[in-house]
């Protein structure tokens, strides 16, 4: 070998040497003080070293794991004094290819572990912990203890290989998982720990059937990597849950609402009830966090009406005197907005009084004597969800028919119905008020034409829109639903008062003319979940 060759053989000896001196990390010594009400465990590093710790429940202590570590450290074990440290320990660890610094308990304690300019700190209390909860359900990371890892620019790769035996774990990686990393994690759980490591290198973990994890770059698709998992809606249908959770899947993500079939042959409804979604475990996990904040139990509301009839005299304008109540608005409402009630629609009024006024006012009408109840119903209705209560009469009207060919004539009788329609879509505010949007319609017979034996009725219709919002103990009213009704009635002497013409002197024709105010309560009342 020439002198060339034996110079260029030193040199990159040389090279290799302070290559590998630099890449390991030496503990120098190990500490153990006393500090007030904590015992501290220092120790002492050639530059700044990456280390993983975890605790043992038995026997308990709290171990630190020095990634490419040695060992300068003239005892391997160093007894102690101070409770709850027994010793300390420091030995090569084939597992993680570095230094393991063991620091035994006689029982466990809280800790918090630092790494600052070379020196690791293991701070401990002196309060023993609660006995640990439950273990989950069986999987790899049952029964685990947390994790702490501090690491800077460390390759990922290397990272895994040593948590993987430090814990245990059943973990592959493909050849493509190349990043480097800085991770400060204190305390957290070893998967959620280990899956936020994989997500700051860009990748991500498939577990497969055996329980195998695979570590792999997010924009690599592997077989089996998608998981698919049936939510059953309760309260919700599952088209609404499909516009809500688009943002949520990932881009090979997939949903499907599924239909099942409500009610008995001839009259089944279908409801899509039941929705499929295939993804990433990551994915699927925030779609049920959203579900679950949507597919809640609604709450119903009670609808109580009550349609109240009145006469009244001139001087009556609404059946009620309102001047106490407020003043009147002249604006008409839009709908979907409040507005200041009572408010004039159409000639309808609409207001909203407490219940002590509701009883009061319907004392006032009872004290009247010419008022009376047409109807009190009630009904259940859920959230956002139309109530309709429909009351009225037939009437019956006869209808003429002529044979275009015999001349003959025929009479046939049809019955049309005069309705008091009222349609209330609730709605209850996170504060616990209850937005209304009512519809009233209501039709009156405010005459009769044609003759006495084919008389038609003539139909007046009232109908009116808005939304009105009350508290629980509140009492909408609609009022303003006036009608005059005219009704004629003859006296006659018997005999003379059916003689052709001179009739007319033996009769008496007389006509009762009456106003009427009908008025509709409206009282919602809301029925928890609970009941």
């Amino acid at each position: 070998m020439n002198k060339k060759a034996t110079m260029f053989l030193s040199v990159f000896l040389f090279l290799g040497v302070l290559f590998t001196a630099q890449a390991q990390v030496a503990v120098k010594d190990v500490a153990i003080d006393k500090l007030l009400d904590e015992v501290r465990v220092t120790i002492a590093c050639s530059g700044t070293p990456n280390i993983s710790s975890f605790v043992s429940q038995e026997p308990p202590a709290v171990i630190v794991d020095v990634m490419d570590g040695v060992s300068q450290v003239a005892q391997e074990r160093i007894s102690s004094s101070y409770y709850p440290v027994t010793a300390v320990t420091v030995k090569p660890s084939e597992a993680t290819s570095g230094i393991r610094v063991t620091v035994l308990l006689r029982q466990l304690v809280r800790h918090r572990i630092t790494n600052e300019n070379g020196v690791i700190t293991v701070s401990l209390g002196t309060q023993p912990l609660p006995p640990p909860p439950a273990p989950e359900p069986e999987d790899q990371f049952s029964g685990k203890p947390p994790l702490t890892l501090l690491v800077q620019d460390a390759e990922v790769t290397s990272v895994l290989r040593m948590l993987a035996r430090q814990f245990d774990l059943n973990l592959m990686i493909t050849q493509d998982v190349k990043s480097v990393v800085s991770v400060r994690l204190n305390e957290v759980p070893l998967r959620a720990g280990l899956e936020a490591l994989v997500k700051a290198a860009g990748c991500n973990i498939v577990e497969d059937r055996s329980g195998v994890l695979i570590v792999k770059p997010v924009k690599k698709e592997m077989y089996g990597e998608l998981q698919t998992r049936v939510f059953n809606l309760d309260y919700i249908e599952a088209e609404d849950v499909l516009k809500v959770i688009k943002k949520a899947l990932s881009p090979v993500g997939e949903a499907t609402a599924g239909y099942r079939r409500v009610g008995t042959k001839g009259g089944a409804a279908e409801r899509s009830a039941v929705l499929v979604v295939s993804d990433v475990p990551e994915a699927l996990d925030e779609v049920a966090k959203i579900i679950a904040e949507l597919d809640r139990p609604v709450p119903q509301i009670a609808i109580e009406a009550k349609f109240i009839e009145t006469t009244h005299s001139a001087e009556d304008r609404w059946g009620i005197d309102w001047t106490p109540v407020a003043s009147f608005g002249t604006e008409l409402p839009k709908i979907g907005e409040e507005v200041a009630i009572p408010v004039i629609v159409k000639e309808m009024l609409f207001g909203k009084i407490s219940f002590a006024r509701f009883s009061a006012a319907l004392e006032l009408l009872s004290s009247r004597g010419r008022s009376r109840v047409l109807a009190n119903p009630r009904t259940l209705t859920l959230d956002n969800q139309t109530a309709t209560v429909s009351m009225g009469i037939d009437v019956p009207i006869r209808e003429v028919h002529k044979d275009p060919n015999t001349g003959e004539i025929t009479y046939t009788w049809k019955t049309r119905s005069i309705p008091i329609k009222l349609e209330v879509t609730p709605h209850v505010t996170s504060d616990g008020m209850i937005t209304m949007h009512v519809r009233p319609s209501v039709e009156a017979i405010t005459g009769w034409v044609g003759s006495a034996d084919d008389r038609q009725p003539i139909v007046a219709r009232r109908e009116a829109e808005t939304q009105v919002k009350v508290a629980e103990d509140e009492v909408v009213v609609i009022g303003g639903l006036v009608r005059d009704e005219e009704t004629r009635s003859v006296g006659k002497i018997p005999l003379l008062g059916d003689i052709p013409i001179l009739g007319h002197f033996f009769k008496k024709t007389s006509v009762e003319r009456t106003k009427s105010d009908l008025m509709i309560f409206i009282i919602p009342h809301i029925i928890n979940p609970e009941g």
